[in-house]
């Protein structure tokens, strides 16, 4: 009765955006909602707690240093090392390393020069900082980056259990007023659970370098891997993860007390990042590409797809099939408002 005498375009407008809604909702519902609904599991105790390394790359940033550094050299945790490599600062960062390690016992600081590498970029420095860390578990995070809580470490190293060699963490920013602030806060957001679904999903495709966790020997046995991809000025800590890291020696910490916040930046300056993130994702393995690329379309058309659907229906007057579709289109967003809330 509903679909007497609709025109066939009005026909292929309801199936395309039914086809959209059902493929949406079992993106919430069969990847998302796996971590956003879980129930989260014992952590190891705290004499179980392995020693960590935090590795920090810095290039002209005292300026971020001289904040960050206290908050991760001062964490309440037993055994931990933050690893300071200096890549060619010319700034003020070799005298704050001298004061920060004469008053701070646990902080390793590595000097480089431009001759050590023509390697541009943080890998090289980075791998400098892993091969100089101490202890078997790394932390990479940035310098304008500051834990969330004083348990940042704590709530990090109860995820290493059972096999557990990777732990993924969420990276945020600053709080400021402005609705740039805001959209920085939602991309985060929206990143984070994208990649700890699919890591839970058992495809570790995602992983944010200002919060995340290894095994050392996972980089000592693939150094290929890690310099693969050195060209890449954004987003080589997900091809890594990618490519060397298997499914089921992965977890993600989801704690409020975990979180990683770093300083706003500018538009340009995270516009310019999610360009590079997109280009660093033609380098996945096929089936997380594709339903990367395929979840992105498709949020981008239902958009398209709802609004022509709706006006076409009102314009042929078929009330009570406008409110079904309606429906479906609450329905769509109302299910992507609880995942979101629910992982926030």
């Amino acid at each position: 009765m509903l679909f007497n005498n609709l025109p066939l375009y009005a026909l292929i407008c309801l199936i395309l955006l039914g086809f959209i809604i059902f493929s949406l909702l079992l993106y919430y519902l069969v990847f998302y909602g796996r971590f956003v609904f879980r129930k989260e599991k014992k952590h190891v105790l705290s004499e179980d707690f392995p020693p960590i390394s935090i590795i920090i790359v810095a290039h002209d940033e005292a300026h971020h240093l001289i904040k960050s550094l206290p908050e991760l050299l001062t964490q309440d945790y037993p055994n931990y090392e933050v690893v300071l490599v200096n890549d060619n600062s010319t700034d003020e960062t070799p005298q704050l390393a001298i004061e920060m390690r004469n008053k701070y016992h646990n902080l390793h600081y590595v000097n480089m020069t431009s001759s050590v590498s023509t390697i541009e970029g943080k890998k090289f420095p980075m791998a400098i900082g892993i091969q100089a860390a101490q202890n078997d578990v790394v932390l990479l995070t940035g310098p304008s980056c500051q834990p969330s809580s004083p348990y940042w470490l704590r709530q990090v190293a109860g995820r290493f259990v059972r096999r557990t060699r990777v732990v993924l963490g969420h990276a945020s920013y600053e709080k400021r007023p402005g609705f740039f602030n805001k959209l920085l806060h939602y991309d985060a957001l929206e990143t984070s659970i994208i990649a700890f679904s699919y890591t839970i999903c058992g495809m570790p495709v995602m992983a944010d370098g200002r919060n995340l966790a290894y095994n050392k020997d996972i980089f000592f046995k693939n150094k290929e891997k890690y310099f693969r991809h050195s060209q890449l000025p954004f987003g080589e800590d997900c091809i890594f993860i990618n490519e060397a890291v298997k499914h089921d020696v992965c977890n993600v910490v989801a704690s409020p007390e975990a979180v990683m916040e770093q300083y706003p930046i500018e538009f340009s300056k995270w516009f310019q990042l999610k360009q590079f993130s997109l280009i660093s994702r033609s380098f996945y393995k096929t089936v997380p590409r594709v339903l990367l690329k395929w979840y992105n379309w498709l949020g981008f058309l239902f958009h398209i797809a709802a609004i022509g659907t709706l006006a076409v229906i009102a314009v042929l007057k078929n009330w009570i099939l406008l409110g079904i579709v309606g429906a479906a289109v609450l329905l769509k967003i109302g299910m992507q408002y609880l995942v979101f809330i629910k992982g926030a």
